[in-house]
């Protein structure tokens, strides 16, 4: 604990804090009203909503259309059988059912991935063009709304049996990805007018409001170690506070908070306890939000098991599916649109002094990308994490899509086993998320190296599937495999998920955390397209979807050393120099 205070101590007393002085008497605005606790809630609710089409929606999309396909497919062998009712794709794993489109023979479950693959493509591309819109002006709420409700209204089009609902797949995909960056540019804005966030941001207005009418002692007030008061083992950072810091507040400022401010506190305390405070709630607000996904998902897909009982198993029972995912999300978006305010961002002005036009907004989130990138020589911590979660989010994404597929196509499972799968995963997702943390407190490890050890667990799934090339028995070759493994599946990634945004976020620029969120949901977009896109070119020549197991193992793999690498305290300290750098800047 010594050693972790000195690091922090170290940290902080390495940096000018006058940039970020200012920065605090700016973001302390009592025009913006404080978070409620029924804001919060419509927050994670959109997630109990729209998290129902990711867990339902989009697994079971990829099933229909592979099914739809196979019913006007032939079989790879001649491309004259009919796959209907063909004994021989139960018979051999090397005959597959092909589907002509656009005039070429293409494998069903390729088909699926192709159309997946286009989906998640140009949802990055949306992504990046409306993200200025999610930062700037009054429109976010209105755009997260009009994504929510037009990618609802897609997916409930599903009921209708045609190759056609491939673009309706993609149209409700690339929804979804718009109205999570909309969702998620609200995130910063809750977490700064946090009443916890407020309170200490209302205590370094009050010190810097006293800094102001004593100019002088600016300088003694911020760098409170003196060159003869160095540090060592033993050293607390509460000894290390001067008598003029501990005179700093007068009871006059004490009102500004909801309990008495502590006179022993310097203003790098405060700025600490400010980023502090910010992370956990980020972090917890975010994960309380997934977990409110899961559950949806879990109810939903409970009910998807009863009516596919009902409706032993039949193709049209995952429709119904699709259609109350669908269904669910565009009620819960009533409920949103009525109770989420519309926190609006600051407005975005052009340089010449027109009028913005809605075309602006998007050339100018295209310049911040470039900026952006630009940037990463100075971020460098930052920008290796972002190369990791590239292949990483691909890689846990593409398991998804790829077991379901296997599970159907090579295993020939009913869809009221390919219901229970979906359904053990998320369970398991609910449980991983509440007993990872406490392993990774009992093992006393950092976020970095449990994401490590999450890694190592997660590459042994693909590992498995290749063990099927050499051995006669296991490597993915009976639905009791399957089963267990979505178990596991599911214990990993919840947790996965959390701990890698828990991360991002110690690495990024303070004052551009949506910014900065936008990016990386983009990276996680835009890279969900590579490995289905990868899957789907091997099944389509190979006509054996298990070597798409091999290329899991890469993606998976490729993250670890990346990760290894990573020096999180230096990637702090570069994001403090940015977010100096950028305050220099404006001013």
């Amino acid at each position: 604990m010594a050693e972790n205070n000195l690091a922090e101590l170290e940290f902080s007393s390495s940096i000018d804090f006058q940039p970020l002085l200012r920065n605090k008497k700016k973001s302390v605005n009592t025009n913006e009203a404080i978070t409620t606790q029924l804001e919060l809630f419509s927050w994670k609710f959109y997630a109990f909503g729209s998290e129902v089409y990711a867990v339902i929606g989009l697994s079971f999309m990829a099933l229909i259309l592979e099914r739809l396909a196979a019913n006007q497919g032939v079989l790879s062998s001649d491309h004259l059988t009919p796959c209907i009712n063909s004994t021989a794709l139960e018979a051999s794993e090397e005959i597959r059912c092909v589907v002509k489109i656009f005039g070429k023979h293409v494998d069903t479950a390729a088909f699926s991935m192709y159309t997946f693959s286009i989906s998640v493509f140009l949802q990055a591309i949306t992504a990046i063009s409306i993200g200025a819109a999610a930062d700037h002006g009054s429109v976010r709420k209105a755009l997260l709304l009009f994504f929510a409700f037009f990618g609802s209204i897609s997916t409930m089009c599903f009921l209708i049996p045609t190759l056609l609902l491939a673009f309706v797949a993609i149209s409700s995909n690339v929804s979804f990805g718009a109205s999570i960056v909309c969702l998620n540019g609200f995130l910063p804005v809750l977490v700064r007018n946090h009443p916890e966030t407020r309170e200490i941001a209302n205590r370094i207005r009050a010190y810097t409001n006293r800094d102001s009418q004593n100019p002088e002692n600016d300088y003694d007030r911020i760098h409170v170690v003196e060159s003869e008061e160095i540090p060592n083992e033993n050293t607390s950072i509460d000894h290390l506070t001067t008598t003029k810091d501990r005179s700093v507040f007068s009871s006059s400022d004490e009102s500004l908070c909801d309990e008495p401010i502590s006179h022993n506190k310097t203003i790098e305390d405060l700025i600490l306890d400010l980023n502090t405070k910010k992370e956990q709630l980020t972090g917890q607000i975010s994960l309380e939000g997934f977990s409110y996904g899961y559950f949806g998902g879990v109810i939903l897909l409970s009910v998807c098991l009863v009516i596919s009982i009902i409706l032993h198993g039949s193709i049209m029972s995952l429709q119904i599916g699709v259609f109350l995912s669908g269904l669910w999300w565009f009620l819960v978006s009533l409920f949103l649109s009525r109770l989420l305010p519309n926190r609006p961002g600051p407005p975005l002005k052009l340089g010449n002094g027109d009028k913005v036009r809605p075309i602006d907004y998007v050339t100018f989130s295209w310049k911040r990308l470039w900026i952006n990138i630009l940037e990463a020589k100075h971020l460098k911590m930052t920008f290796r994490f972002l190369t990791a979660w590239f292949l990483l989010s691909d890689g846990y994404t593409t398991i998804s899509s790829v077991a379901l597929l296997f599970a159907q196509t090579t295993l020939q499972i009913s869809p009221t086993g390919l219901i229970t799968i979906s359904l053990l995963t998320p369970v398991s997702a609910l449980l991983g998320t509440i007993l990872w943390p406490k392993i990774q407190t009992y093992l006393e490890l950092t976020t970095k190296q449990t994401i490590l050890l999450l890694l190592l667990f997660l590459v042994t799934i693909p590992l498995y599937g290749c063990l099927g090339f050499i051995s006669p028995i296991g490597g993915l070759k009976t639905s009791a495999e399957m089963y267990f493994l979505a178990i596991l599946y599911g214990f990993l990634i919840g947790p996965i998920q959390g701990y890698c945004r828990s991360l991002f976020a110690e690495l990024i620029p303070q004052g551009r955390e949506t910014e900065f969120f936008a990016l990386y949901a983009v990276t996680d977009k835009g890279s969900s397209w590579l490995g289905p896109l990868l899957v789907a070119i091997i099944t389509d020549l190979t006509h054996e979807i298990r070597y798409g197991f091999l290329l899991l193992v890469v993606l998976l793999f490729l993250p670890i050393p990346i990760l290894w690498n990573l020096d999180v305290k230096q990637g702090r300290i570069q994001a403090t120099e940015a977010s100096i750098e950028e305050d220099n800047f404006r001013n």
